[in-house]
């Protein structure tokens, strides 16, 4: 079972062969060939950790980063930045938009794993906590609830499983009940009680 998902957007295949190489025995590893292809993917998908290319044509890795924190302003997915040509401002510009890191082009491999292994260490929490439960508990996992969790009152019926899964495909659901969870951590650890 692979210990995550990985997200490399880079237009020299090259070097998309190479991170899957040295990747691919421990994560799942999808690829794209450009800064549209990646966007196109990050959209539907769940990645814990994205790779993006800072040189390419048409958008960019700069532009693929802000797109995908307008999205999510929070860190819910880690990127990082690779370059063979940055400098300290680019590096500057890559962490105000929540790149978790910045790495120059040629990537020795070790450095590499141990980039992945530490961002996947501060994996999201709340999808972390979620996928815990989901495997802890398998048969409570799929047993649909009914639950009102939105403001107009109405209830829903839903599985843990199916959230996660949601939330993993990144649908318009999946985004609204990211927030809803959120939102209930952030009022349990303020007002409520965690035992």
């Amino acid at each position: 079972m692979s210990q995550g998902k990985i997200l490399v957007v880079d237009d020299e295949q090259e070097i998309i062969e190479e991170f899957e190489r040295a990747l691919a025995n421990d994560y799942t590893v999808d690829t794209a060939c450009s800064g549209e292809e990646g966007w196109e993917k990050y959209q539907h998908n769940y990645y814990d950790v994205v790779f993006v290319d800072w040189k390419m044509d048409k958008m960019n890795g700069m532009q693929l980063l802000e797109k995908i924190d307008e999205k999510h302003p929070y860190p819910f997915s880690k990127v990082i930045m690779i370059t063979a040509f940055g400098d300290e401002d680019t590096a500057v510009e890559a962490h105000h938009h929540h790149a978790f890191d910045y790495l120059r082009k040629p990537i020795r491999r070790n450095k590499l794993l141990q980039t992945v292994a530490e961002a996947m260490q501060r994996k999201d929490g709340v999808i972390a906590a979620l996928e815990n439960w989901v495997i802890a508990h398998p048969e409570e996992a799929v047993r649909p609830q009914k639950a009102t969790l939105t403001g107009n009152g109405k209830s829903q019926v839903w599985s843990a499983k199916d959230i996660l899964e949601e939330i993993k495909r990144n649908t318009e659901r999946g985004q609204h009940e990211y927030r809803k969870l959120l939102q209930l951590t952030i009022y349990l650890l303020t007002r409520g009680k965690i035992k």
